[in-house]
């Protein structure tokens, strides 16, 4: 089997010193008293060092040698690591190398500890998390390693979900209304983009591929959910009309005007003051992306967020579900600390007392989130009714390889006029085909 997470992900340019500080093992604090130390490494920036510290205070036998990468360079630094058979005890993930790395070995199975306590004690850890974020994440497991006797080697953080923020003040001025419909949507970004507005942007030049996403679930969910056609058996492909019609879609909303011009290269800061100057009217953003646009927004805006229509006018389901993950190595010389950390990282106490967590779901039941915050964030509720888009659906997303081509390659020159239709979708399609061959 191919190292796929390793020899995919080390061509990218590393520095010197990337392996420092990597020892775990056993220290003793200042009374002599032996604590256990363990690694984590992650890209998510709702967890920092006041979050690190609260655990470690609440947990004095435990020491965490916290290390947060940007996302820029995570991949890099874990190839690394990965290769010199320094994975950290606690690591963050996402679904596109999730099942990658379970098929490396990399991932600890923790069912054992699923079925037992929560973090608190007062109920079992795997009943804590909204059940179909738990079945969400599953569900990647199967889609990108098969059949398996078991498909817990993670838990979700956040239950993400999407949705579009927009000003209402501006709203009433353009005599616009939320849409309800994707034709309406359509007449939106005309109307802002016709009154000087960007009509449109994601959270991130690392999202553009949400947007193809959630058009392929509306187009391509009766072959693939009510006739069962797949693209392992080859039923479904990439030149398929219906996964076409999508990327059509995508490159129209571009040719129109709609998106910015940095859209392929702007980054979380850019664009939320995009937002809050008011030069971006509307953007597909998490809610754990919001605290910045939250706490800067001018008064003169009144922030309002609703659910992104459906382009065929089925039910909008949402991109996300368990598309953060924290696992444990599965090499890992201390797993009961190691599993506490990340018990921890998704109990209700740190979602109730940690402050960068106020905008995000937890996933978790009976978590109070500050009532005032429901108007404003109510469009993320709505778009959970209806469920998440399948994370492979079309599998864009199954491996690290075919992730970060289509994103950081096949899009850009997509969207810019470099590449065809046809180019994207053979070239797509033969990083598939190799893809099932090294499977």
């Amino acid at each position: 089997m191919k190292k796929k997470v390793i020899s995919v992900l080390l061509a990218a340019s590393m520095v010197g010193g990337i392996l420092a500080g990597c020892s775990s093992g056993e220290t003793q604090d200042e009374g002599g008293s032996e604590k256990t130390t363990i690694r984590f490494l992650s890209a998510m920036e709702l967890v920092d060092e006041d979050m690190i510290n609260a655990f470690e205070e609440a947990n004095p036998d435990i020491e965490v040698d916290f290390d947060y990468v940007d996302s820029g360079n995570y991949s890099a630094k874990f190839a690394a690591l990965a290769s010199s058979n320094e994975v950290p005890d606690v690591f963050w993930t996402q679904s596109g190398y999730y099942c990658d790395q379970i098929n490396e070995g990399l991932l600890l199975d923790i069912s054992e500890y699923l079925d037992g306590d929560n973090y608190e004690g007062d109920s079992t850890w795997r009943d804590t998390f909204v059940p179909a974020l738990l079945e969400n994440l599953q569900g990647i497991v199967q889609s990108g390693c098969g059949e398996m006797e078991s498909y817990d080697y993670g838990v979700p953080f956040t239950m993400t979900t999407v949705a579009v923020m927009y000003d209402k003040a501006l709203y009433s001025e353009l005599g616009l209304s939320v849409p309800e419909t994707w034709e309406d949507f359509l007449a939106n970004c005309e109307a802002l983009k016709n009154a000087g507005y960007t009509a449109l942007s994601v959270q991130s030049n690392t999202c553009i591929d949400w947007m193809p996403r959630l058009l392929w679930d509306q187009y391509c969910r009766d072959e693939i959910e009510e006739q069962d056609k797949t693209f392992e058996s080859g039923e479904m492909t990439f030149k398929t009309e219906s996964v076409q019609q999508g990327l059509e879609m995508y490159k129209e909303l571009w040719d129109k005007g709609y998106f910015p011009e940095n859209f392929m290269t702007s980054d979380l800061d850019t664009t939320a003051q995009l937002f809050i100057q008011g030069e971006l009217a509307q953007v597909l953003i998490a809610p754990d992306k919001l605290e910045y646009i939250m706490e800067n927004a001018p008064d003169t805006m009144e922030l309002g967020t609703y659910v992104l229509p459906g382009a065929a006018g089925l039910p909008s389901r949402t991109l996300g579900g368990a598309s953060n993950i924290f696992a444990v190595s599965a090499d890992t010389e201390n797993p009961e600390a190691a599993v506490k950390l990340v018990q921890y990282l998704t109990s209700k106490t740190n979602f109730e007392t940690d402050e960068g967590l106020q905008y995000s779901s937890s996933g978790l039941v009976n978590v109070e989130r500050d009532p005032e915050l429901d108007e404003i964030l109510a469009g993320y509720n709505a778009a959970a009714e209806n469920g998440f888009c399948p994370e492979t659906f079309v599998p864009t997303t199954i491996s690290t390889e075919i992730n970060t081509e289509f994103k950081e390659n096949l899009i850009p020159n997509y969207l810019l006029g470099e590449m065809t239709l046809d180019n994207v979708t053979t070239e797509l399609q033969d990083m598939y085909d190799s893809y099932l061959e090294d499977k």
